[in-house]
């Protein structure tokens, strides 16, 4: 077993872990800081991979509204409200209130926002706002932050560490505090002990436990698993963002994608559009398809939650489903047009030929794709994609999990010495949160994590971690060499078809109730070692996270942002919030290796000075 020293170890080397490197550096300049990634640092993790039509990163400035210096009171409300209510309402205030400094701290390392009139940062709408306040450096910003922070983290002797994966927190219980870490070291699948003061979770969402995902490969539940098994509380694991994708390529389908109205169709050539009207005949299907560019996500509120409903049941029924630039929806023709786009053209377009051709029937979706967004074109193009010939296949996939392990304002996890920052930590997000939100929540949530981590560790004596380490190793051996347990490679497989088909976007009673039912008993039969410890903990931390998942789903009888609940498979209708009652935490904690599922009290505002 190698043992590795260090004062702060950061798990996770994305937006949220490299910003709270560089905030623990700034804290503690003395002190040792080692991040800890499963590829390698830069190239690893969903800052790094990420990509849409303009990546938003979401900032209260006192231009960005008419409510100047307290432009950030709004903000703060569309992540709580927004959010369904059920997030701590003082890390909404944080987040806001802290996005401006965000801001300038990643422009101060070379992040080139694009800049308006004036040289003021330039901002747009997204969903779940109603004020411009996406800021943005194009496809790439998450790309360009991850660059930026990388860069000046290497500038402070951080040690980054590539190729680790997280099995186990060590907890001294008579210290009551994390002490250190087990990883695995990939390559030769040993077993690593890092001792630390203070650890920091930024290892993002846990994507790859479903089968259509967004996320890059390595997300796994391994974190959560760890913070759970050293006492740490998961709460809004059931609120999970799924949105529409490319099959082929992961691509998130929103934006211009949906704005150039292409044609929805199903098998034979099926229009789904005409689906989109029965389950929502009081909207129009084609306003409802243009308008899910502005609210790609699965959202309860939102009317074009008509068009998630259908093409996840023609998914379903086993159709393969397809969006066509080539051709108009049935919808779609002259007269429509002639009524309905005076206003999107003036929005969209430039000019008026783009909607209708010299002989006055429409135009098709390529050409108005081709005039608002040529460069998402290009990108299909360079892989293998060719809009203007092919559709593209489409599935609804996971794309942001908007809990995690419950934190405080101060990063605090309620386990001493642990803290989260992140897509990884939970609690600072509801049912939904507002586009732009979550690289914003990383730099917000990671410069305070590295702060109070930094405080902390700067306030404790190091502590020989090898005899607690061999411990646990032998805890995890004796655990995994039962021969009850499962093939690694089956048992995931198993998790992600279960959690893809009855807890995404359509969840009804007798779905859930059965995804407990299997999750509980993949649970108790546990896993085999098979070839390798990282495909062990993955598949074990994929049953435990699953049924997570599936118990706190099943809790919430009712529909609230991303979560979609229907009394039966034919209902068209989701079933509506039930407040008061649904303003509560549904936790999780895991006691003597049982899932537990709590009602936890959401914490109350506290008044702060301005």
């Amino acid at each position: 077993m190698q043992l590795i020293n260090t004062d702060i170890l950061i798990i996770g080397a994305g937006g949220a872990g490299l910003q709270a490197a560089l905030s623990a550096h700034e804290t503690d300049p003395n002190l040792k800081i080692t991040v800890i990634t499963r590829g390698e640092p830069g190239r690893h993790g969903v800052t790094s991979w990420a990509c849409s039509d303009r990546m938003a990163f979401h900032v209260s400035f006192p231009h960005s509204s008419e409510k100047g210096p307290e432009s950030w009171r709004a903000h703060a409300m569309d992540i709580y409200a927004g959010g369904g209510y059920v997030s701590d309402p003082n890390l909404a205030e944080i987040l806001a209130r802290g996005s401006t400094d965000a801001f300038y701290r990643l422009a101060d390392l070379g992040v080139a926002f694009a800049r308006g009139p004036g040289n003021r940062p330039a901002q747009f709408v997204t969903d779940g706002s109603k004020t411009p306040r996406a800021c943005y450096t194009g496809p790439y910003t998450a790309r360009d932050i991850e660059k930026a922070l990388l860069d000046a983290v290497k500038k402070t002797g951080t040690e980054l560490i590539g190729g680790f994966y997280i099995a186990s927190l060590i907890t001294d219980p008579k210290l009551k505090r994390v002490t250190g870490a087990i990883c695995i070291e990939e390559n030769s699948d040993e077993w690593v002990a890092i001792s630390a003061r203070a650890v920091i979770l930024a290892t993002g969402g846990p994507g790859g436990i479903f089968e259509h995902n967004v996320f890059p490969g390595g997300m796994d539940a391994s974190a959560w698993w760890a913070a759970l098994n050293a006492g740490a509380t998961l709460v809004n694991t059931e609120f999970i963002q799924f949105g529409i994708s490319s099959f082929k390529t992961g691509l998130a389908c929103s934006g211009s994608l949906m704005r150039a109205l292409p044609r929805l169709c199903g098998d034979n050539d099926r229009d789904l559009l005409s689906d989109v009207l029965d389950i929502s005949p009081e909207h129009d299907p084609i306003e409802l398809l243009f308008n899910k560019g502005a609210s790609w996500p699965v959202s309860a509120e939102s009317p074009t939650r008509a068009v998630d409903i259908a093409v996840a049941r023609a998914l379903s029924r086993g159709e393969n489903v397809r969006l066509d630039y080539t051709r108009n929806p049935d919808f779609v023709d002259a007269a429509y047009l002639n009524r309905r786009f005076p206003n999107i053209i003036k929005t969209w377009y430039t000019d008026r030929g783009v909607i209708m051709g010299q002989n006055g029937s429409p135009t098709p979706p390529i050409k108005r794709l081709d005039r608002i967004n040529p460069q998402v074109i290009q990108w299909f193009s360079e892989r293998g994609v060719d809009l203007s010939s092919e559709p593209v296949e489409i599935r609804h996939a996971a794309q942001h999990f908007q809990g995690g392990v419950l934190i405080n304002t101060k990063a605090e996890t309620g386990v001493p010495g642990l803290y989260a920052c992140g897509e990884c930590a939970g609690g600072q997000h509801g049912a939904n949160r507002p586009g732009g939100n979550a690289l914003m929540d990383c730099q917000v949530m990671g410069h305070i994590a590295g702060n109070e981590a930094a405080s902390h560790a700067a306030g404790m004596e190091p502590v020989s971690v090898e005899s607690a380490a061999n411990e646990k190793i032998a805890a995890l051996e004796k655990e995994f060499a039962q021969e009850t347990g499962a093939n690694p490679g089956d048992s995931l497989q198993a998790v992600r078809k279960t959690l893809s088909s009855r807890t995404g976007v359509i969840r009804t009673t007798k779905g859930l109730r059965e995804s407990v039912d299997e999750f509980s008993e993949m649970h108790q039969s546990g896993v085999k070692k098979g070839d390798s410890w990282v495909e062990a903990i993955s598949a074990k931390s994929a049953q435990t996270i699953g049924l997570a998942i599936a118990m706190a789903a099943s809790e919430r009888q009712e529909s609230r942002g991303a979560h979609l609940f229907f009394t039966t498979e034919n209902d068209d209708k989701p079933m509506p919030q039930k407040d008061p009652d649904g303003r509560v935490w549904h936790g999780i904690n895991i006691e003597n290796g049982v899932v537990l599922l709590r009602r936890v009290k959401i914490p109350t505002r506290q008044e702060k000075e301005t």
